[in-house]
């Protein structure tokens, strides 16, 4: 009988991953993907020599999709919708009048259709869709579907600062500028501190060298 093969381990070329707690959100283009009373962390990575526009790197995006996917259903908005893997249920958006539409393109605040993924192959496509371009903006769900008003919410929410975190969601989802980092928001601390857990689990066991900064401030490698 064939037994498995041990997981490969990364390269000397892998990233090295930061979790932060706190940063400059200026700087990361970050603070309109915070709800109100939120916690968050943001994930950034380096890699020697660093990658020129190349987005999120496949293993990052491997782990994180295993992690958020083992927590719940992904709700996330689909702007391309050709080629898309399997296992993902298209949520289309309704189209309102042009000139409503017009207004919504010109205010930035226009409807997109969404797709909700339950496994992790097609939860890693968020990362596809105007992920670079910091449009787009994923929800962790608590059950296997969410409200009309927070699939509306995510359709349209360019800024997230100005109401409280979706109560039928664990985590919110998000690029920071360029592409280039990803962040994650949740209700509490204890939430977001599940989440730093299993990421760090994740990527320990993928043989990465993870540096987190815990709620203290102080840095720590994993």
């Amino acid at each position: 009988m064939e037994t498995a093969r041990p997981p490969t381990p990364p390269s000397a070329a892998s990233p090295t991953i930061q979790i932060d707690r706190s940063w400059d959100e200026a700087l990361f283009e970050t603070e309109a993907l915070r709800p109100s009373s939120s916690v968050a962390v943001l994930l950034t990575w380096s890699m020697e020599p660093p990658p020129i526009d190349a987005g999120v790197p496949p293993a990052i995006i491997e782990i994180v999709s295993q992690v958020v996917t083992s927590i719940g259903p992904v709700a996330f908005r689909l702007f391309f919708p050709d080629d898309l893997p399997a296992g993902l249920t298209r949520l289309p958006a309704s189209r309102p009048w042009w000139p409503i539409r017009l207004y919504q393109r010109l205010a930035q605040s226009w409807p997109a259709d969404l797709a909700l993924a339950r496994q992790a192959a097609a939860a890693a496509e968020l990362f596809s869709q105007d992920w670079q371009l910091q449009g787009q903006a994923a929800l962790v769900l608590t059950g296997d579907s969410a409200s009309e008003q927070t699939l509306g919410r995510l359709r349209r929410s360019r800024d997230w600062r100005d109401a409280g975190f979706p109560k039928d969601a664990r985590l919110l989802i998000g690029p920071a500028v360029d592409g280039d980092g990803i962040v994650m928001a949740a209700a509490s601390m204890v939430q977001i501190d599940q989440v730093v857990s299993l990421l760090l689990l994740a990527f320990e066991e993928a043989g990465f060298s993870v540096y987190c900064q815990p709620a203290t401030g102080a840095s720590e490698q994993a």
